[in-house]
Formats: structure tokens, sequence, C-alpha cells
């Protein structure tokens, strides 16, 4: 770490002051800074090359140390090397064992091991070598032996010589134990003297280089930290190929296959359990070094100074808060006082109001109540009064508070007229139910009625169009039931091509669908007394489920058909039945509403209940059925086309 001296104090500094300014701060400089170094390089590699930091250091780091280690056997291969006797054993090893020899003995070198260099391991073979020489030992007694020797000297210079070979027999070398201290030190041991050489023994096999030390009871708290960071994330090269079982002829290729998986499986077990052990040993530095709790206590000492000093300061500012929560307390009080009596005055005025909505709603039940309830005065019943008088409460129950006034006013203003006064209520209770699909069940009384004036005057309707409607010919009527064969149901468009068609081959003016439909069904029903052959086999064909479907249209939104109970004899026995009951176009509109209302996403168990409530008169079973109907015609119809 630099050390920089500072100059001495200048002479205008007062004795007396704390601090003196001598010159003013320098201006802002922008600077371009460019990281660099090798750690940087292996950065920007991995990043370019999307690798690990393994994959990084195999492909580009271990090349580099591969290539310096050549060099350095060059440069030192005159070096002097002193070798480790030859002993007894050592002569008797047997070269097919090789595997469990110790190559660093064989070559003299046990006291370097992984420390040697590649160039002191290339001399040592050389020395022993031109000592165990088959030729040099032709005369002696046991030349088998020596020649056993001279290729175990061999293997083992061929095991060390390999970079890869070397890292795979130093990381089982038996030689260097693995084992890590005991979990507790006795008293006459010292914390670093124990753990900070199986710290460096260990630190051998790790990648990232150099490994930090243990340092000792003067290291800052900085560098303890770092590092046991550096070993909580310790990044080993270890290898256990060195162990695999291997022979040297496998009966099959299967057997070579399952040998190789065990030894995968054998590697991978081992690797785990040196992780665990590495794991093991920081744990267990850490829970004994006293580094960890001398910077804890510390650390403690400083909380509680810091804790002393926040209520020293807490006091000195306890007068003045006092101070300040009497004036607070005074205003407070005003404040109090004075929303008092805004709330006094606000709830007088919700009263009011309430008067005010109590007296429209008093004075919209007496209107209705004083024209009869909007009926007929000859069908009016007490039933049906008191059924209306309760709908008309509900209608107010659900009415915006502010619409009830212009509710009223719009009834004064339609008054004494009963008719334009019942369309007047029965749009509130369509937009009530609109709103709240589930308040349809309490309107039955007022929609039933004005359904009954909609399909009065829809009746009348429809007699007024037949009336106005152009008479058919005998010609025309055949062509017609030619043009029904020609173009059967199902044909896209069916009505308004027979329409064209009619017109262009017997150039009769052009009819409408719904018109050409009608007459069909009148021909089939026998309503018409036609004439010729044609009109005959047209009244005894057999009704199209296609002509029914397009007649019977319940809404633009579903195709189904709305059938009778009569009509619904005619159908085939394969296909689906339909409700007993038909379906109006009113009932049919509030299927559709309370269907967007609660939709299949919504949550509740009791969806179809409510979509029930919302379809008057109708229930829970009859709306699924209704629906699993609908769905089915409109596959039917999209299968079709």
């Amino acid at each position: 770490m630099p050390i920089f001296t500072l100059p001495s104090a200048p002479a205008s500094l007062a004795g007396g002051s704390v601090a003196v300014v001598h010159a003013s701060i320098s201006n802002t400089a922008t600077a371009r800074i460019q990281a660099v170094g090798e750690h940087f390089a292996s950065f920007l590699r991995r990043k370019q090359d999307n690798s690990t930091e393994s994959e990084d250091y195999e492909k580009h780091v271990l090349p580099r140390v591969l290539a310096q280690t050549k060099l350095d056997e060059k440069s030192s291969t005159t070096e002097a090397l002193t070798l480790d006797t030859v002993t007894e054993d050592l002569l008797q090893l047997n070269p097919a064992e090789w595997k469990s020899q110790d190559h660093y003995r064989i070559l003299g070198l046990s006291e370097l091991r992984f420390r040697a260099t590649p160039a002191q391991i290339k001399r040592a073979h050389q020395l022993r070598a031109l000592q165990f020489h088959p030729d040099k030992l032709a005369k002696a007694s046991n030349e088998e032996r020596s020649d056993s020797f001279f290729k175990c000297i061999q293997k083992a210079y061929d095991v060390l010589r390999d970079p890869t070979k070397r890292r795979q027999y130093d990381s089982v070398d038996r030689a260097i134990s693995d084992d890590i201290p005991k979990a507790r030190l006795s008293h006459d041991q010292d914390f670093f003297a124990v753990y900070g050489p199986v710290f460096a023994r260990e630190g051998r096999f790790s990648k990232r280089q150099p490994v930090p030390l243990l340092g000792d009871l003067s290291t800052p708290r900085e560098e303890m930290e770092a590092f046991y960071r550096f070993w909580a994330s310790f990044d080993s090269w270890r290898l256990f190929d060195y162990l695999d079982k291997v022979k040297e002829h496998f009966e099959n290729r299967e057997e070579k296959r399952w040998q190789e998986k065990k030894n995968k499986a054998e590697r991978t077990r081992l690797k785990k359990e040196d992780n665990k052990r590495v794991f093991d040993l920081v744990q267990q530095a850490m829970s004994l070094d006293p580094r960890v709790e001398m910077y804890k206590e510390q650390e403690r000492r400083d909380k509680e100074r810091k804790r002393l000093e926040r209520e020293s300061l807490a006091k000195q500012a306890d007068f003045e808060l006092a101070a300040a929560e009497d004036r607070r307390a005074r205003q407070q009080k005003l404040e109090a006082e004075e929303k008092s009596r805004l709330a006094a005055e606000e709830k007088r005025q919700r009263e009011q109001k309430k008067q005010k909505e109590r007296a429209a709603k008093r004075a919209v039940r007496a209107l209705i109540a004083e024209h009869g309830y909007l009926a007929d005065p000859d069908t009016l019943t007490p039933a049906m009064s008191t059924s209306r008088a309760a709908e008309v409460d509900i209608l107010l129950e659900n009415m915006a508070k502010t619409a009830i006034s212009e509710f009223h006013q719009a009834l004064l203003a339609k008054s004494p007229d009963r008719k334009l006064m019942l369309e007047i209520v029965t749009a509130a209770i369509h937009s009530a139910i609109d709103r709240m699909p589930a308040v349809a069940m309490g309107f039955k009384s007022f929609v039933r009625g004005a359904e009954a004036a909609k399909q009065t005057q829809s009746s009348h309707s429809v007699k007024q169009q037949a009336k106005a409607q152009r008479e058919w010919s005998a010609k025309e009527l055949e062509m017609l039931t030619k043009a029904t064969n020609k173009f059967p149901g199902g044909t896209v468009n069916r009505w308004d091509t027979i329409g064209k068609w009619l017109a262009h081959h017997g150039g009769f003016k052009l009819r409408s669908g719904d018109e050409l439909l009608a007459k069909t069904s009148e021909l089939r029903k026998g309503v018409h007394s036609g004439s010729g052959s044609l009109v005959k086999e047209l009244q005894t064909k057999t009704v199209s489920t296609a002509d029914n479907a397009m007649l019977n249209q319940a809404s633009v939104r579903y195709d189904g058909p709305v059938l009778t109970t009569s009509q619904q004899t005619h159908q085939e026995p394969h296909k689906e039945a339909v409700p007993e009951r038909s379906w109006s176009a009113s009932e049919q509109g509030q299927l559709e509403r309370a269907l967007q209302a609660y939709p299949p996403s919504y949550k509740g168990a009791d969806r179809w209940d409510k979509i029930a409530e919302a379809v008057v008169g109708r229930t829970r079973k009859e709306c699924k059925s209704r629906v699993r109907f609908l769905s089915e015609q409109v596959r039917n119809k999209n299968a079709v086309t």
C-alpha cells in the first residue's frame, strides 16, 4: 500500500481555528478510464464467447501456462538436482501396478512433489535412466528386477511430463494428506499455525491465482472477509480421472461403455465429496477464527456507542418535543372542534338530502298508484297491485339517487297517459337489469305487461304486412317448389339465391327471403290450396331443420331455432332434443346480458344461479340447456359453411 507524506502546516494556520480554507476546489474534468489487466481480458473473452470461467481457463490460460512450462524446461536443464536414494522396495516394484506407485519417489522427487518444475522432472528422469538402464546393468545378477524398475521409471516420467496426466496424478497424490484439522483446538495450538498450511495446501487446486493467505491476528477486517469470500466460492480444478478403472482388453463395446459409465459416476461422487470437504474446512475455520469474534465484539461496541449517542441526542430533543407537543395539542383541539362543527353541518345536509329522496320516492309511488299501477283497469287485480308496488320499490332501490327526481319529473310529463308512463317505467327497469342482471327476477309484472303490449303490436304489424304482400300465382308456386329442391337446406344464402333464380327464370318480381320462407312453410303445413303435382309434392315434403332455423331465428347472435312442442315432433330421432318450452326474444336477450355479466372467467360457484336469477321465469337447468343448445347450433352452422 503506498504511503503519502503530507507537507507541514502553513504558517497562516491559527492555533485555535478548526479548519482554514487555503485554496478553492478545482473545476471538474472529464477523463476516460479504460479497464485493463488479465482478469478484464478474461471477462471480455467470456462475454464474447458466452463461456464459463472454467472453459475460458482451459481454452486460453492453460495453453499459455503449458507454453511457459516448456520454456522453463529449456532454461533449467543444467540445474543441479539432488535425488532421493533408491531403496530395495523401489527396485522390487511391478510395472503392471504403475497406477498405485509413487511416481515422484521413483524419480527421486518425493520432497518437491507438485512443486517440482518440468525441468527438474526431466533432469531427474535423465539421471535415473542413466543409473538404471538395462545396458548398464547387463552384468548384474538380477537383470529382470533392474529392467522392471527401469520400466517404472519410464512410466513415472510419462505421467509427470504430460501436464494433463500430471494434474490428474497430483489431484489424488496419496503422499499429501487431505485431512482437515479437528473441530476443536487444544489450548496449546495456534489457529493460524494449524489452518494456514492447510489452506496453502488446498490452494494449489484453485483455478484463480494467486490464492489469498489466511493472515494473522493483525490482518485487517477487509482482507479477512475477502479471504473467506474467496474460499466460499472456491473453484477447484481437481480431477479424479487417474482413479478410473481400466482394462487392456474388453469383451465387447457394451462392456467398455459400461465401465466408462461407472468411472464417470465415481468421478462425480469423488468431486462432490471433495467440494463438501473444502466447504466444511471453510465453515470450521470461520467458527474458530479469533478475528471473527474480535471484529464482532468491535462491531457491538460501535453499535453501543452509537446507541448512547442517539439516546443523548434524543434526551436533548425531549424538551423541545414536549413544548411542540403542547402547541400541537392545542392546535388539534381547535381543529377537532372545527371538524365536529363541519361534521354536524354535513350530517344536516345529508338528512335534508335523504328527506328529499324519500319525498321523491313517495311521490313516484303515489303517482304510479294513482294511475292504477299503469295496468289495464279491466285486468287489474289486488295481487297485481301488490306485485307492481313491490317492483316499484325494487326499481327505486336500484336507481341512482340523483335519478329519482328526474324519473318523477318524466312520469309527471307523460301523465295521465298510462301507456307512455309504462314505457318510461319499463325502460328504467331494463336499464336496472343491464346494470345488475341479478335483479331481473324481481320484475315480473311490469316486464310481462310490456312484452304483452309488444307482442300485440308485433302481431298487428305482421297482419298488416301480410295483407300488403303480393299475391302468388300457381306457376310461381310451382317454380318455388322446384327452387327448394334445386337449392336444398345448407345452401349458402339459400333464400336470396332462390329469389334471384325465380326472378331470372320465371320473370317474376324479386321477393324477399322472409317472404319466400314464409310461403314455403305455409305450403308444407297445407295452408295454401295450390294446384299442380309439384305443389302437392311440396305440401307433403318433410320440414328441413335449416328452414326452421332461419324462420324461427331467436336472436342475431345465436342461430338456434325457437321450436314449439308440436314442431319438436318433426325432428329426426338422432338430432339433439331442444327445450320443451320455447324461448321468447326477451328471455333470449336477458340470457345474453346475464352471460356477459357472468362470463366463464367468473370464479364463483354460483355462476349459473345468478344467471338464472337474471332470466325471468327460467330455472338454472333451463339456462344451461339453452346455452348448450345454442352452442351446438353455432358449431353445426360453422361446419356447414
